[in-house]
């Protein structure tokens, strides 16, 4: 009698068919626990080497004992072990281990690093960086071999940037100094995200002319006669064939993942419209590149010899392709992934997206362990499983009659399907790191993606004809001009809308308990248990409330709190209920992170801006009631008095506490105006005379709390000077660009 499946039942679940998720598996534990266990390397090498040994002993009894296919428990446990152990070292080695007699003995000092750019340079508004690897330092009238990396900022603007180019052997002269952590509470920490590349300095260099080229570039013969030439070709064809402008810069985005630079308004579109994946190079990409080979090549698969003609000519152009465009980490893991499904379709057997997936994240943790916790693999690989477990869900197999009309719908349908399914699935990731989630993605994703399709599928034949005629390509540079277009205008249209964006900042928990929860529900789905799937749904959404509810209680919003902006400091006062800033940074984008910030302390909205150093273009524009602008000597709210007695004095005064902002240590008076329960003084210079009127003034005033801001151009001499005086008199303390100020 047949098996047949009784309806509403379905086949159990296994892991079988996906070797490498198993591996998987067993590899981001180990990562992990390198990372965050406090465990020495040593430790980690051991247990290793003992896993290996009982492994490889293991797998010997089995040999000569003959055993059937199923492996003895020790095989399969040292086998666990030495994977584990395995990453975990190597985890551990990239995390926490520095190279012996590095860089790090030279921070602080001025000096001169010689060796090659391992990075394609980074050009922005204000200059160029990459990383380097140091082979020669150059102090104290020394010359020092070494091996280690640095990363280097050159000061630049417009084309200045243009003569530095990945795999160029440089003398670069400049400050040597730590990466900085996080400026404020909850932001990007540049010093972790150098370490997890193997970096703790970086050098600041003034411009141009304090770089120097050193023979010839270093790159190997693939990349010297085939990668450099074809992205020479492909950057020289762009700038022909694509006239200067906004248009021009997408396309080399979109094609090189070139990151010229665009104007703030366009990258704030692209950002709250949830868009910003098409400005880089992507899988989305190396998917249509693959399908435009995959239809050249059809005549080619006819035969057995060539299909492999075909998979070897694809997996070149793929390798070609990667190095264009920097080897990033989701060019790599599509590529990959690519190669694995085309080689299953070579040899004729059937493969599994999922375990294409899995593969591809091993082979790139297997090179890099530390990627596991880049926000860029965890963004990749939420969205290409989520669209690969879910997709399928949302668009079940149809029919391809209907007429052009039903063929357009289904592909609309079919587009939102994807984005929906990617959307679900890379959300809690974005908000998790970036403290925002795009409410208008949705939608925003059909035409944007729509147009940044046919602008890379206009971009590929423009390159192919202008081999043969620039005429030729013309025609299609046009179009890539249109969609580019297009592609822009959309974002910016979609980023006008009322409430594109939520801020909302989960913590680890909320994202385990999400992916538990839609772990259960494509669980019960595919088993059609509709009872279970909507008790998971109840459930988990229970536990996020209460959770939320219990753990994430609004904080006290503190007295006093420095908002750090680079060169630039923004303080929040808060009395009565009532808010107050004093300056805004310098570019209109600052605010976003200034509201972050105050919904972190337990602030409310701002009820005022008062101007110190921020232009009153830009204060007079912040979504506030009260504005106090440079020419303004008085400001009254309900719960303070707000005071300019003199240009660069400010005087906040409540009946709770008082505050007092003066620039420069001349401004100081032993007057009743100028005594405060808390004070911000800026010091440009720090000498004899300066320490003698900040002494002279401490005396009379005693406040209780008192920061010292030091000035952009204050000395290193000077500098250590007002360290030591802070450290001598209770109640001082020196600004950090990497340390908020909170005062109760």
């Amino acid at each position: 009698m047949k098996n047949i499946r009784k309806p509403g039942h379905s086949e159990r679940f296994s892991l079988a068919p996906y070797p490498a998720l198993r591996l998987l598996l067993g590899v981001i534990p180990g990562i992990l626990a390198g990372v965050y266990l406090p465990l020495p390397l040593e430790a980690w090498i051991i247990i290793s080497a003992i896993a290996l040994f009982t492994l490889l002993g293991s797998l010997l009894y089995e040999a000569i004992k003959k055993r059937g296919s199923s492996p003895l428990c020790i095989t399969t446990l040292s086998y666990t072990l030495f994977l584990f152990s395995s990453f975990a070292a190597g985890s551990d080695f990239r995390m926490h281990y520095a190279a012996r007699n590095g860089l790090l003995s030279f921070t602080g000092k001025s000096l001169i690093l010689y060796g090659r750019i391992a990075t394609r340079p980074a050009a922005g508004e204000h200059g160029t960086g990459w990383v380097m690897d140091v082979e020669e330092v150059f102090a104290d009238g020394r010359t020092i071999k070494l091996n280690d990396r640095a990363m280097v900022f050159m000061r630049s603007a417009g084309e200045a940037g243009k003569g530095i180019r990945y795999g160029d052997m440089v003398r670069v002269k400049g400050q040597l100094n730590l990466i900085p952590e996080a400026a404020n509470r909850g932001e990007f920490d540049p010093r972790q995200a150098a370490g997890m590349k193997q970096v703790s300095v970086q050098l600041y260099s003034a411009g141009p002319w304090m770089v120097q080229h050193e023979g010839e570039p270093e790159l190997n013969g693939f990349e010297r006669f085939i990668v450099k030439p074809v992205a020479d070709y492909i950057m020289k064809s762009i700038e022909e064939l694509i006239p200067p402008g906004e248009e021009r810069q997408l396309a080399a985005g979109v094609l090189t993942g070139e990151k010229e630079y665009l104007p703030e308004e366009l990258f704030e579109a692209f950002r709250i419209t949830g868009t910003a994946h098409i400005l880089a190079v992507s899988g989305l990409n190396v998917g249509l590149l693959v399908l435009a080979i995959h239809i050249s090549l059809q005549r080619l698969k006819v035969t057995t010899a060539g299909r492999w003609v075909s998979f070897l000519l694809a997996v070149f152009i793929l390798l070609v392709y990667s190095h264009v465009t920097g080897n990033s980490a989701s060019v790599k893991r599509a590529a990959i992934m690519t190669a694995v499904l085309i080689g299953g379709e070579t040899l004729g057997r059937k493969t599994f997206s999922m375990n294409s997936l899995a593969l591809s994240d091993v082979l790139i943790l297997l090179f890099d362990p530390l990627d596991l916790l880049s926000p860029g693999f965890l963004m990749t690989n939420s969205a290409v499983a989520s669209i690969l477990l879910l997709y399928p869900r949302f668009t079940p197999m149809t029919g391809r009659g209907g007429g052009a009309f039903q063929a357009a719908g289904r592909l609309l349908f079919s587009s939102f399907a994807v984005t929906l399914a990617a959307v679900i699935g890379v959300a809690p990731v974005i908000a998790f790191y970036f403290g925002t989630f795009s409410l208008i993605g949705l939608l925003a994703n059909i035409p944007v993606v729509l147009f940044s399709t046919l602008l890379m599928y206009a971009l590929v034949p423009m390159l192919v004809l202008n081999l043969l005629s620039g005429y030729a390509a013309s025609f299609f540079a046009e179009s890539a001009v249109l969609f580019a277009r297009l592609t822009l205008n959309s974002a910016l249209v979609f980023s006008r809308v009322p409430f594109a964006s939520l801020s909302w900042k989960p913590d680890l928990p909320e994202v385990a308990l999400y992916y538990l929860m839609l772990s259960a529900v494509l669980f019960f789905f595919s088993r059609k248990a509709w009872g279970r799937l909507a008790i998971s749904v109840l459930l988990g959404a229970n536990l996020l409330f209460w959770y939320s509810f219990t753990v994430h209680a609004r904080p006290v919003a503190p007295l006093l709190m420095t908002v750090n902006l680079g060169r630039n400091l923004v303080t929040v006062f808060s009395v009565g209920g009532k808010t107050l800033l004093i300056d805004a940074g310098r570019s209109a984008g600052s605010f976003k992170r200034i509201t972050q910030q105050l919904e972190l302390h337990g602030y409310g909205a701002p009820d005022a801006a008062v101007q110190f150093y921020t232009p009153d273009s830009l204060v007079s524009r912040l979504p506030v009631q009260h504005h106090m602008l440079q020419a303004d000597r008085l400001l009254t709210l309900p719960a303070m008095l707000i005071m300019r007695p003199r240009e660069k004095v400010l005087k906040i005064q409540s009946r709770e506490s008082s505050l007092l902002v003066v620039s420069g240590s001349g401004r100081l008076q032993e007057s009743e105006l100028y005594k405060a329960d808390i004070v911000e003084l800026w010091v440009y210079r720090f000498a004899e005379k300066q320490q003698q009127q900040i002494r002279s003034w401490l005396n009379y005033a005693r406040p209780t709390h008192c920061i010292l801001i030091p000035g952009s151009f204050l000395s290193r001499t000077d500098l250590a000077a007002l360290n030591r005086f802070a450290a001598a008199h209770p109640g001082l303390e020196v600004r950090s660009k990497t340390r908020q100020v909170v005062i109760q």
